[in-house]
C-alpha cells in the first residue's frame, strides 16, 4: 500500500474505475439523483403504504447503505485504515525520518483515519444528493448501458494489458 512518495491506494492505481463505482453505488443506493423509486410520483410513492417503525426501518436501510458505500470506497480506493508512511512501528517518512508509536497508537490512528474517509465520504454523498438534479429511468438506463459499462470494459481490458506487458501479471 505504501510506494514511494505517493501511497498506492486504489485512486491512484484505478482513477476510472473509482469515478465508476462511486456512480455505480450511488444509483445502488437509490439516493438522488438516481432515487427512481421515490421520485416515480412526488405525492404517493412507495412510503406512503409505511408508518412509524417501518417507515424508520426505510429510512435507517438508506442511511446505512450509504455508511455501507463510503466504507466500501474508503478500503478499495483510499487505503481502508492505512494512513500514510504509517508502519506496525511507526511512521518512516521518505526522506528517511522514523518516528516511533506505540503499537495502541498505530491502531488508534487506523481506527480514526478509517473513520474519518467514511465520515467525509458521508459528507460527500450529502453534498451530491442535495446538488445534482434527478435522473430519469431512460436517463439512468442510458448512463449505465452507454457510459459506465463500455468504460468499464474498456478500463478492465487495458488494465489487463498493463499488467500483462509491463507489470506483476501471474
Amino acid at each position: 500500500m505504501v510506494g514511494g512518495w505517493l501511497p498506492l491506494w486504489g485512486i491512484v492505481t484505478q482513477p476510472v474505475a473509482f469515478v465508476i463505482f462511486v456512480t455505480a453505488a450511488l444509483a445502488e443506493t437509490k439516493r438522488v439523483p438516481f432515487d427512481l423509486p421515490e421520485g416515480e410520483s412526488e405525492i404517493i410513492g412507495y412510503f406512503v403504504e409505511y408508518s412509524g417503525m417501518k417507515f424508520g426501518m426505510f429510512f435507517l436501510t438508506d442511511f446505512l447503505e450509504t455508511i455501507l458505500v463510503a466504507s466500501l470506497t474508503t478500503t478499495l480506493f483510499f487505503g481502508g485504515w492505512h494512513v500514510p508512511y504509517l508502519m506496525p512501528d511507526g511512521f518512516h517518512f521518505p526522506w528517511g525520518g522514523v518516528l516511533l508509536v506505540p503499537n495502541l497508537v498505530y491502531v488508534l490512528l487506523g481506527v480514526t483515519s478509517f473513520s474519518i474517509k467514511v465520515i467525509l465520504f458521508c459528507f460527500l454523498f450529502m453534498q451530491l444528493r442535495w446538488t445534482l438534479p434527478r435522473f430519469r429511468y431512460d436517463q439512468l438506463m442510458s448512463l449505465g448501458w452507454k457510459g459506465l459499462f463500455p468504460i468499464a470494459v474498456a478500463n478492465v481490458v487495458v488494465t489487463a494489458v498493463v499488467l500483462v506487458f509491463f507489470g506483476k501479471a501471474s
